[in-house]
């Protein structure tokens, strides 16, 4: 068959194993031979083909903007100018056109595969576990390989390994469908060793399971990589039995050393102390994540132009993560007007009341609650009124 097609082509065997061309032919030479042996094709479906067959002469190439799904067809089409079986399985199957034409050009075995024996098993062991739906089609459409998984070997044991670790159905779903790509790691060999250097450390059965289920993807690093940021937080001083460990062990992984003394250095040169900044990131570590624009100038209006003192932020680090735009400034402009009309308590503006609540919670404690006296607020809260009018 090899040589047949090699023939055909006009090519070399080495060209013709070298190149995506081959690939194509070869695709749409197999599929004919195998159904050369019909001999009940009727009139209409050779009218369809000689049709698709002059529109693929005819119409131009395709652009970058063009959908990618008909470029799936032209891969894989079969003699009577249809998609392949797994095309018409998939998209019964909640996938989008988008989203097979990804699926087929990273795993391009899937055009071959008959679906009922090789795809709808996966979806039944996802669908058995809760994972369905836009959740489904997105994991799977990500990792394409967990297709040609083992359920046996891979996929099952890798569940009820997480499911033993955090002893909840709904948190080991929630894990895998943060960190999916644990679905195609050996859990003995990459995942278990950093679970165990934790509880090494001295985190607790809480603390793990808080990692496990709420920020899985710290534990697809290597063993000696992950450890390494384990001993930066102790040496920093996090107590492994909180939470604030875990915030802490996001915080090495997402920054080096170098990228962290850059932004210590923007606090100092607002006046903070190398003790101000440890207790800042004890409290919190994650605002250490954010550029060192973000907290200049969220420094520079909570400090300068609010007038908040360092020991106030220090508290609530977190407020330098806010959008200065969208929630910090707007809900500042509303605490400018309440003071300016001598409306509040000076007590009442801390920056965990003003900042931290949700917005909802915020409306109803300075702006709703002081509509009559100063029915302005809400205009000013949306940007609509500048706080000087």
């Amino acid at each position: 068959m090899f040589g047949f097609l090699c023939k055909t082509l006009g090519r070399s065997a080495t060209d013709v194993r070298n190149s995506f061309f081959f690939l194509e032919v070869a695709s749409v030479v197999l599929i004919r031979g195998l159904s050369s042996s019909s001999k009940k094709i009727s009139k209409a479906a050779d009218k369809q083909k000689q049709k698709c067959l002059v529109n693929r002469r005819e119409s131009p190439p395709k652009t970058a903007s063009s959908s990618a799904f008909p470029q799936v067809h032209s891969h894989s089409e079969s003699p009577k100018g249809t998609p392949p079986p797994v095309v018409g399985f998939l998209k019964n199957h909640g996938f989008s056109d988008a989203q097979i034409s990804k699926l087929i050009t990273s795993l391009p075995r899937l055009v071959s595969c008959d679906p009922e024996q090789t795809l709808l098993p996966k979806i039944e062991f996802f669908n058995s576990i809760g994972i369905t739906g836009p959740d489904f089609t997105r994991i799977l459409t990500q990792n394409p390989n967990l297709w040609i998984r083992s359920i046996d070997k891979r996929l099952a044991p890798c569940y009820d390994f997480i499911k033993s670790v955090v002893f909840s159905e709904d948190r080991a779903v929630a894990s895998l469908k943060m960190a999916p790509r644990m679905l195609q790691s050996d859990m003995q060999t990459n995942i278990a060793p950093n679970i165990a250097s934790l509880r090494k450390f001295g985190a607790t059965q809480p603390v793990v399971s808080f990692l496990v289920s709420c920020h899985p993807t710290l534990l697809l690093r290597a063993k000696a990589n992950f450890e390494k940021h384990v001993r930066e937080a102790l040496d920093m001083g996090f107590d492994p039995k909180t939470s604030a460990f875990v915030h802490a062990l996001r915080m090495f992984v997402g920054t080096t050393e170098l990228t962290q003394e850059r932004k210590k250095a923007v606090f100092r040169r607002f006046g903070w102390s190398d003790d101000e900044i440890l207790s800042a990131l004890k409290t919190n570590p994650m605002f250490l994540t954010i550029s060192e624009k973000k907290i200049s100038d969220g420094l520079d209006f909570l400090m300068n132009k609010m007038g908040w003192q360092r020991d106030a932020i220090a508290r609530v680090p977190m407020v330098l993560c806010y959008s200065l735009n969208k929630r910090v400034i707007p809900r500042c402009s509303v605490v400018q007007v309440l003071q300016s009309e001598g409306l509040s308590h000076e007590d009442d503006f801390c920056l965990s009341s003003v900042l931290i609540p949700p917005e909802k919670v915020f409306l109803a404690r300075f702006v709703t609650k002081y509509e009559e006296q100063a029915p302005q607020l809400l205009n000013v809260y949306k940007g609509k009124l500048d706080v000087r009018e």
